[in-house]
């Protein structure tokens, strides 16, 4: 039996991915990590796909639509007690209400391992929380015998991206390896905590992207007005620009309509290498904060796709599918 690597998880699970490990790191809670790390055929969700199962029976995540949810918390009861990892294989292949398909559709073959999260995996999966929220790829391997036991896992950093590229299926004398490349959420910098924030923060975040909130008014840049965002700076903009890091992949967007502060910030963040740089207000006033500065084709203007958006609700929704537009063209290629 083998396995090859499934590539990075798409938008709408990484945000899951991320809430996961936030219940690990904070839950005193026994918890057991399910993980399909095969699928033949066809399946609602792929493999990499993480579930988190509380001793409570509360779940974080998904697996299926929620035809298998019930009986993984069934089986994890028994794991809770013996702390072995266990493979369990589902046939969705039925199409009567009596398969674990249930009429779904899924015409695939899941194989999901239960492992329980002792204090080395918690280690491990905390590891890969701050990996990621650091922008860092991860190759995470799982290596099993003949009989589908797990003998050993590894999560490293890094040079996953090269490794996957070399060998897509990995075959060793006897079992089979698992193999799965974590990739970071893509970045979104918002630069200006205002009113009109709160809904782009809330869309981006449910999304699947990583928040960073900057601005230099601590009364307005906080958890209590931002509950959702990942990350605060605070600060006027060459201070925000010294403490933060961008790569070639992120998204930034200044709105904190201060002139002469998206003025300084867009001062120093022009020249960045990032994906995407979107400032919110008209032409007019955009080229007056420019002052006939030469630019990239990375600075937009005015921001968001064209939908004829009002209030700050709509604009978030055009904000993000311009930048959502982008990051798939980035990732089609």
């Amino acid at each position: 039996m083998e396995t090859g690597p499934s590539f990075p998880a798409e938008l709408k699970n990484m945000q899951k991915l991320l809430r996961i490990l936030e219940v690990v790191q904070n839950s005193t809670e026994k918890c057991i990590i399910a993980t399909i790390i095969k699928v033949d055929g066809s399946a609602y969700l792929k493999e990499g796909t993480l579930m988190l199962i509380l001793e409570s029976g509360q779940t974080v995540g998904m697996i299926s639509p929620g035809c298998l949810e019930e009986d993984l918390v069934l089986r994890c009861k028994e794991l809770f007690l013996s702390k072995r990892p266990q493979t369990v294989t589902y046939d969705l292949r039925s199409i009567d209400d009596l398969g674990w398909g249930q009429g779904i559709g899924c015409n695939g073959i899941l194989t999901i391992l239960l492992e329980p999260v002792d204090e080395k995996l918690r280690k491990e999966l905390l590891f890969l929380k701050n990996a990621l929220e650091n922008g860092h790829t991860i190759l995470h391997e799982k290596e099993f015998s003949d009989d589908s036991l797990l003998k050993s896992y590894s999560f490293e950093m890094e040079r996953g991206q090269e490794i996957i590229k070399k060998d897509n299926i990995t075959h060793i004398q006897e079992g089979f390896k698992y193999t799965y490349l974590f990739t970071p959420p893509p970045v979104l910098l918002i630069f200006g905590a205002g009113e009109d924030a709160k809904p782009l923060v809330m869309l981006a975040v449910k999304i699947g992207f990583f928040v960073k909130l900057c601005d230099w008014r601590p009364g307005l840049c906080n958890e209590y007005h931002f509950p959702s965002a990942n990350q605060f700076y605070i600060g006027y903009p060459q201070k925000i620009m010294d403490q933060i890091s961008l790569s070639k992949n992120d998204f930034v967007v200044i709105m904190s309509h201060n002139f002469s502060k998206d003025e300084e910030f867009l001062k120093n963040i022009i020249n960045c290498d990032v994906r995407y740089i979107g400032i919110l207000g008209s032409e007019v006033r955009t080229k007056r904060l420019l002052k006939g500065k030469e630019y990239k084709n990375n600075l937009y203007f005015p921001i968001g796709l064209s939908i004829g958006a009002e209030g700050s609700e709509e604009i978030a929704v055009s904000i993000m599918a311009e930048i959502i537009q982008l990051f798939r063209r980035s990732h089609s290629k």
